[in-house]
């Protein structure tokens, strides 16, 4: 299987080699002998809000519910001890309602192994994932540990008094549901997989001897951590809340992060965080003729009459909108190959960049093409040519910059008419150069601000190239800026839009992963109306969300607001 249904944007990164044999021999002695940072304190630790599931869930390995689209995701697993190889993300989610804890892998994997399939058995040894947890927090020495395999083996464990010391060698688990799904073929290193699921609800009632209660209520904290590792090829040590030790140890309570039960839902939890910090999700706002189905959406622009012009990666690609959602016209089938970024100049004509045919293109209002910049089909380095461009942004005296790309690593300048001034910017991670340049904005006070996406930070350069200062943090996938001279960056990796002061602080975070309104499946490129309304366009969630502005919130008011990568608006 090609893997097309699995997330396409996680980074091409490293994975530990080491044995699980060795984990297993050592992981033990290392958590009892090696000191642990005592000054991580909970309030440095990750954490995750469970909300309740909001509608059934079937455990049958597919997590195609409401519930699971709209729960938020964990964060980027942690791989604290790698060394070689390639690190394999997870994305994980939980949710709860009064009889389960439900938890959920999604696990990147090229090379799918497991062979254990009793209880009990080895599972570590197979491509494997963990819930160890601590459920009363004054009890935080006192937890249990859930390993299960791609077969859906079980181990299980109960840990009264800490690492090392297992209470009843016959503690099991009663009822857990376990379903698999996998996206290749498991045993066979002759091709190349895509990955795995793995969906499990485990019953309450097996943590009642500890939680003192069949349930968790509204607010409850647990210690908690979710654990990848196993493989036989290319083998995984991944956690979300990372270890401090110098080898690979799982059995490490006091590392463990933090996570709250939650008695609303996903969706609900959403809506409240958008009006605590001044925005109203508009349902339903874009009126589509019945023939045109929305695919992955890539950017948004709007021009000084307030029309809305999207641009997506399906038939008819650049679809325009009035200030009220009605669909205007459309253009673009038979010219553009994959849809990246679109832009709206100072005469209200429409730029958009092209990743397939590596080409830049001038189009006015009707839809009628002005201007071509590039060699169709031709990827280069030279005045005339580009290497999958991302974005296009203005200067005051009509000058052109494009984000140049997925391909090439620079910023090429162009005058007005399109004839080519300059360019800087060369592959790598130093102040200057760029990984994956993917948007671009001129602010006010005529600074180019310049998304280096892989890098996880926003370049900013005067108009003739010259450095002025880095802003580290997130990954511009998109960046806008409104009247007031505010920056908004769609944070495709967090999943998130972020407000940001004129020094790249965040200010304001919004959202969180998921489908519901108000959260966010791959938030591409954004843009900000005269009224101060924001319009995102999701690749992941082939979706466009509008946002009504309904109050201004300052950064004081934000100060105890998420965490990057958190969904959790309080702190511990």
């Amino acid at each position: 299987m090609t893997g097309d249904g699995w997330r396409s944007d996680l980074s091409d990164l490293r994975g530990n080699t080491m044995t699980i044999r060795i984990v297993r021999l050592f992981a033990i002695a290392v958590t009892l002998t090696c000191v642990v940072d005592v000054g991580r304190a909970a309030g440095k630790l990750p954490h995750y809000t469970v909300h309740r599931a909001d509608g059934s869930i079937q455990i049958d390995g597919r997590l195609n519910e409401v519930a699971w689209r709209n729960a938020a995701t964990f964060e980027d697993f942690r791989f604290t001890w790698w060394k070689t190889g390639k690190q394999e993300q997870t994305i994980a989610r939980m949710l709860w309602d009064d009889q389960f804890l439900y938890v959920s892998y999604k696990c990147s994997d090229a090379w799918i192994s497991a062979v254990q399939t009793e209880h009990d058995s080895p599972v570590y040894q197979d491509d494997c994932v963990e819930l160890f947890t601590a459920p009363s927090p004054e009890r935080p020495q006192d937890y249990f540990n859930i390993e299960m395999n791609v077969n859906g083996a079980v181990l299980d464990q109960h840990h009264a008094d800490g690492p090392g010391r297992v209470k009843g060698q016959n503690w099991n688990a009663e009822g857990i549901l376990i379903a698999t799904s996998v996206d290749g073929t498991l045993n066979d290193d002759s091709d190349r997989d895509g990955g795995w699921i793995l969906e499990v609800a485990i019953p309450f009632s097996n943590f009642t001897l500890v939680s003192g209660q069949p349930h968790p209520l509204d607010g409850d904290v647990w210690h908690l951590n979710l654990n990848r590792l196993g493989g036989k090829t290319n083998p995984q040590h991944s956690q979300w809340s990372p270890g401090t030790t110098a080898i690979p140890a799982f059995h490490a309570p006091d590392t463990f992060g933090r996570v709250t039960f939650s008695s609303r839902t996903s969706s609900e939890q959403a809506v409240t965080a958008l009006a605590a910090k001044g925005y109203e999700p508009v349902p339903e706002f874009l009126q589509l003729p019945d023939n045109i189905r929305l695919g992955p959406c890539s950017a948004v622009a709007i021009n000084s009459k307030g029309e809305l012009y999207l641009f997506h990666r399906g038939p008819q690609p650049i679809l325009c909108f009035d200030v009220s959602g009605r669909f205007l016209r459309s253009w673009g089938d038979n010219l553009i190959g994959t849809a990246h970024g679109i832009r709206i100049d100072g005469d209200d004509n429409i730029w958009v960049t092209d990743i397939k045919h590596h080409m830049v293109f001038k189009f006015d209002t009707t839809g009628k093409l002005l201007l071509a910049l590039g060699t169709s089909d031709r990827p280069g380095t030279g005045p005339d040519h580009f290497n999958k461009p991302t974005d296009v942004a203005f200067g005051p005296n009509g000058e052109v910059f494009v984000t140049d790309g997925y391909g090439n690593s620079r910023v090429v300048k162009f005058d007005h008419h399109g004839k080519f001034l300059s360019a800087w910017g060369t592959a790598g991670r130093q102040p200057g150069e760029f990984h994956l340049p993917h948007s671009i904005m001129v602010d006010s006070r005529q600074r180019v601000l310049v998304g280096d996406r892989e890098n996880d930070r926003v370049q900013v350069f005067d108009l003739n190239g010259r450095r002025l200062e880095i802003w580290n943090g997130f990954a511009p996938y998109g960046i806008t800026i409104d009247s007031s001279d505010q920056v908004f960056i769609a944070d495709g990796r967090a999943n998130q839009i972020l407000r940001l002061n004129d020094r790249g602080q965040v200010e304001l975070r919004l959202g969180t992963g998921g489908h519901a309104a108000g959260q966010f499946e791959l938030p591409h490129m954004l843009a900000v109306d005269r009224d101060g309304n924001l319009y995102v366009a999701e690749v992941g969630g082939q979706r466009f969300q509008k946002f009504r502005k309904t109050k201004q919130v300052s950064a004081t008011e934000l100060q105890n607001g998420t965490r990057p990568g958190s969904n959790v608006t309080n702190k511990f």
